[in-house]
């Protein structure tokens, strides 16, 4: 880890970051009011857990689907206050002056699209449940434990290439 004085380095939001939070926020919110649109005909017990075949194995009151938006926001406050201090975050040894702020727009970039990942993966999950609940079947099945990997693992991934390119 670098022992630099790490400094705050004003880097103004790329219009990629501000697309992917107006995107991801917006489909968040629409699945919330999706949520509270269907709220008055969900049953009694609704899905809470899917086993690896992608069917629920566990059920509980319609009430702790409201846990899912309330982390979402929580984690969601606790990223963008990351994603703007790239001065906290964690660097290789080589960082310094000359390539601190390619160092701190990359590092915030990653965080930015795996906190939008993160929200796009809660709106999955609140749509999946509501799916079981209401219709009966699932939306993703098998297919959703590798699409939230993706969806966390290809913005980390990316993101940590691109560090390695960076002189």
């Amino acid at each position: 880890m670098c022992r630099m004085n790490r400094s705050d380095l004003t880097i103004p939001r790329t219009r990629l970051e501000m697309m992917s939070n107006a995107i991801c926020y917006s489909i968040f919110l629409a699945v919330i009011a999706f949520l509270l649109l269907k709220w008055g005909e969900l049953p009694d017990a609704v899905p809470f857990h899917f086993g690896l075949s992608g069917e629920a194995d566990q059920y509980g009151s319609p009430a702790r689907l409201l846990i899912l938006p309330a982390v979402a926001v929580v984690v969601t406050i606790l990223m963008e206050v990351l994603e703007r201090h790239p001065q906290v975050h964690n660097y290789p040894s080589r960082l310094n002056e000359d390539n601190r702020e390619a160092f701190y727009l990359n590092s915030r970039r990653m965080l930015n699209m795996t906190k939008n990942m993160t929200l796009i993966i809660f709106s999955i999950v609140i749509l999946e449940i509501l799916s079981v609940a209401l219709e009966g079947s699932s939306l993703f099945g098998v297919a959703m434990l590798p699409l939230i990997f993706m969806l966390i693992g290809i913005p980390i991934i990316y993101g940590l290439i691109r560090r390695r390119q960076i002189k």
